[in-house]
């Protein structure tokens, strides 16, 4: 079983890198943000010119998928995340893929708020979870995210949160792109919030 791998990035695709350690090109399933952070960090090199590529170390999730007869790899940029991961896909009825598409539109401390809370609302207006598999994520795992170190939980309003992502989205941005910009927007309103995510995602 692989637990990391480290190597520079041969190629991005739109959801996945091909990690190419020691000659061997691994394709590596990856959420937006840290393909994100690997494009940044990685400049693009012609032949043997340019900047000298970037290293990057991954933790693994490795799985077999019968139905489509291929062998998927999900990368992540920390043992916390690869460990959250985990614990999504323990959930009855949530694969691999429904996982990072959770990881990817949600925060974990938020997670960890609508699951305490039983806010399967949240979880379906923000995740697009369908009710049945919200309330099962919730039930599932109302007894594990009390242990979860996910950092300061005070101050979270899931209301407003669900709230500033609806309207993202209806301006036609990524739930991906409206988490990643609600995390660094500050605001007391929503409005005002709102305003500070889109300046946000203007700058990108």
């Amino acid at each position: 079983m692989i637990s990391f791998l480290e190597g520079t990035i041969e190629h991005r695709g739109d959801k996945y890198i091909i990690l190419n350690t020691g000659g061997i090109g691994y394709k590596v399933i990856v959420s937006p943000k840290l393909l994100n952070i690997v494009s940044k960090s990685t400049p693009t090199v012609n032949g043997s010119t340019g900047s000298p590529r970037t290293t990057v170390r991954l933790f693994i999730h490795s799985q077999l998928n019968m139905r489509e007869g291929t062998f998927d790899m999900y990368g992540f940029q920390n043992k916390e995340d690869l460990e959250l991961f985990h614990l999504i896909t323990s959930v009855n009825g949530i694969g691999p893929k429904s996982a990072m598409g959770i990881l990817s539109t949600i925060e974990p401390k938020h997670l960890k708020a609508a699951v305490m809370n039983e806010d399967a609302d949240y979880l379906k207006k923000v995740s697009g979870l369908g009710p049945k598999t919200a309330q099962r994520l919730i039930l599932e795992l109302k007894n594990k995210v009390d242990y979860l170190d996910v950092g300061d939980m005070e101050g979270v309003d899931l209301g407003q949160e669900g709230q500033a992502t609806e309207a993202l989205l209806a301006l036609g941005y990524s739930p991906s792109q409206a988490k990643d910009a609600l995390k660094e927007a500050k605001g007391e309103t929503l409005e005002k919030r709102v305003r500070e995510a889109l300046k946000i995602l203007g700058k990108h």
